[in-house]
């Protein structure tokens, strides 16, 4: 707001001196104190209207909290898929020549784009002073997010209690919670929010680690508290409880395994605290002002630095690929509390870290400088192909188990599912190429489209042809598609 009314008062001042009036310095100066002025009682009713609004919303919706809350039973959660991938990656025959066949498929999807992450439902602005007086010093509530120190202003003055579950004692407590003493809390976590560079599962995961190391984790206190700052920061979410705890519900679009849910409004809410086992929950089935789904989208958070032991990966037929990779113990330990999906856009967008990447990519880059478009793609696919080692999910963790990028570099294995994401991560961004995946009932490949005419297996998608390039077919070159894939129909999935 500040920045273009003083570009209309430079502009002002420069058309009165460029039509030739001329003002004294005294002038210049009280003319610039009145735009000072009118801009600060300007933001000041702004912010009053911002307060206002959500002193209102708050306000109505204590309302709905003290009134009877609806009974729902609870679906039991759906287990994680059974990997159906083949025990060994099929090697091909030493005298195998790329042939041209067209490869079957019966289905394209496009998944779907992300929304960008939900906005506060007004801007949350620290109070301001009813007199000048300076603001105390807070030296700030510290706390651990995957070894990351995180500190907001919160000190005993924010402690409240529930003496129970019950309907009356969560709409008193959320009237202390919509005090404007909270508004700093609410606007420290929304810059931290930034300041991580937070997913919405990982802003959801800082505030559960928050209030639990304030309110304690089995306290209903730290779940209501989670529950109002979403409500704050514009995400969709809604309160029950069972057996006297309370319980926070979060709706997402896609199927989340492990998590118990309740169907509402033909929307699956899921239970958050796995430990809630209850079938009966009561439910506020209330809407906040300018709520927003949680997205499956994720970025790759500012979590402090804790490094693995460099391990080497190599490519056989490329003796240059020769990259000793650290990955980031904070980072795994976030991946592996992520929740499964078999959404493989969210892991292919999710791409891959800078602390992996300044080790690997100069490699890979030198390994296909000079080379054209084709010859490098088959570079990048050596090496998934012979850096590591292949194991199912079945055997490595007994269920289905995509990796995010950088997760390749610390477990031991990885298997189709994996390879294929990373290489879509890697031809996009080294080399710039569209690429989709070639999704089967056991396997998962890609294909790519190549600016050239390239010979090989393919597939006509949207007019463009594309080229099939398997990273778990092992010593295939580009173009060279399973026998078994050439038989069954893919669903090609568009990123």
């Amino acid at each position: 707001m500040k920045r273009p009314i003083i570009f209309i008062a430079t502009t002002l001042l420069f058309l009165f001196f460029g039509a030739g009036t001329i003002f004294s310095q005294n002038e210049i100066d009280d003319w610039r104190k009145q735009m000072n002025a009118e801009f600060e009682a300007f933001k000041s009713q702004s912010e009053k209207e911002f307060r206002d609004f959500r002193e209102q919303a708050n306000a109505e919706f204590a309302a709905f909290l003290e009134k009877s809350w609806e009974g729902f039973s609870a679906s039991p959660d759906i287990p994680a898929p059974k990997p159906l991938e083949p025990e060994k990656p099929v090697i091909v025959a030493p005298d195998k020549k790329p042939a041209a066949d067209p490869i079957p498929f019966d289905k394209v999807t496009t998944l779907p784009t992300f929304e960008p992450r939900p906005q506060p439902v007004a801007p949350i602005l620290p109070p301001t002073p009813d007199t000048p007086t300076p603001e105390p010093v807070h030296t700030g509530y510290a706390f651990q997010f995957y070894n990351t120190e995180c500190k907001v202003r919160l000190d005993n003055n924010h402690r409240f209690s529930l003496p129970d579950a019950s309907e009356q004692s969560v709409t008193q407590a959320w009237k202390t919670l919509s005090g404007k003493q909270y508004d700093t809390l609410l606007h420290d976590c929304l810059t931290l929010r930034d300041q991580l560079n937070l997913c919405d599962w990982g802003y959801l995961q800082l505030l559960k680690t928050l209030s639990e190391k304030f309110f304690g984790k089995t306290g209903n206190e730290a779940v209501l508290l989670q529950m109002f700052i979403l409500t704050q920061s514009g995400y969709k979410v809604r309160i029950a409880r069972t057996d006297n705890r309370l319980a926070l519900l979060v709706p997402f679009q896609q199927t989340v395994y492990g998590h118990v849910y309740l169907n509402i409004g033909g929307v699956k809410y899921y239970v958050i605290n796995k430990e809630l086992k209850g079938q009966s929950f009561y439910i506020c089935n209330q809407e906040f002002p300018k709520e927003h789904y949680f997205s499956w989208q994720t970025n790759q958070p500012k979590l402090a630095e804790n490094l693995t032991t460099p391990k080497t990966f190599s490519s056989t037929l490329y003796q240059e690929i020769h990259a000793p990779i650290q990955t980031n113990q904070n980072l795994m330990d976030f991946y592996n509390n992520y929740p499964l999906t078999s959404e493989w856009n969210v892991y292919v967008r999710a791409g891959m870290s800078a602390t992996v990447k300044q080790t690997l990519y100069p490699a890979l880059q030198n390994a296909i400088a000079g080379k054209s478009k084709t010859e490098a793609a088959d570079i990048l696919l050596t090496f998934l192909q012979f850096a590591f080692d292949y194991q199912t999910d079945d055997k490595q963790f007994g269920y289905e188990r995509p990796f995010f990028a950088d997760e390749n570099f610390f477990y031991p294995y990885n298997n189709c599912k994996d390879r294929a994401i990373m290489y879509c991560i890697l031809v996009k961004e080294l080399l710039g190429l569209e690429v989709v995946l070639l999704h089967y009932p056991n396997h998962l490949s890609t294909a790519v489209c190549f600016p050239e005419n390239v010979d090989g297996d393919y597939l006509i998608v949207d007019g463009k042809k594309f080229i099939v390039c398997d990273p778990t077919y092992i010593g295939a070159r580009i173009g060279m598609a399973m026998d078994n894939c050439k038989q069954a129909k893919a669903q090609v999935i568009k990123l």
